[in-house]
């Protein structure tokens, strides 16, 4: 499993396991997984796949 694959599937886990948070859930836990699947999503939005940037073509001058 390529580390993109692996954060999309911990982004939907994380994602559905906030949808199913009960409504009386502490608000300290709602936030700390929201700040888990922020992170996670965060983590996925940034990430590059090596095959985006090609590194190993020298840049003219």
């Amino acid at each position: 499993m390529s580390r993109r694959e692996q954060l999309e599937h911990e982004v939907d886990l994380a994602g559905k396991r906030l949808d199913e948070l009960p409504p009386d859930a502490p608000e300290e836990v709602r936030q700390q997984m929201r700040l888990e699947y922020d992170d996670l999503s965060f983590d996925l939005n940034n990430l590059y796949d090596d095959s985006d940037f090609d590194l190993t073509t020298p840049i003219d001058e």
